[in-house]
Formats: structure tokens, C-alpha cells, sequence
């Protein structure tokens, strides 16, 4: 859900969420770069002790990446 018209309903699940997955695609440095509005989203609606991970997607297009 990492299109703008979801984010409302995005923010209902991290209040009761144990841990979240930040996915980014490599060969997009706008994806990349959507990850610090992701993390201040989380800050501000996420229990604290939530466990975030970050995971890079489409690394098998190495000569598309721009992301490193």
C-alpha cells in the first residue's frame, strides 16, 4: 500500500502492529527515498518498541540499480 490513497488506512494498522516491513526497489531512488515518510510515519503512529526492517526489492536487476 505505498500509493498515496492508501496512507489514511495505513495508519490504523500500526497501532497494533509487532513489526513492519519497509520495502524499497532498488532500481528507484524515489522508492528509496519514500522510506524516511514511511519511517516518520511510523514514529509518529508505531509503538515504540515496534521492530522495523528494511528490505531492498528487485535485486536481481543489477544494471538497473540506483540504489546502493
Amino acid at each position: 500500500a505505498g500509493q498515496e490513497r492508501f496512507r489514511s488506512i495505513v495508519h490504523s494498522y500500526y497501532r497494533d502492529a509487532h513489526a513492519l516491513l519497509l520495502l524499497y526497489d532498488i532500481s528507484s531512488i524515489i522508492s528509496f527515498n519514500h522510506v524516511r515518510d514511511w519511517l516518520s510515519e511510523i514514529k509518529e503512529y508505531a509503538q515504540t518498541d515496534v521492530i522495523i526492517m528494511l528490505v531492498a526489492n528487485k535485486v536481481d536487476k543489477t544494471n538497473e540499480r540506483v540504489v546502493t
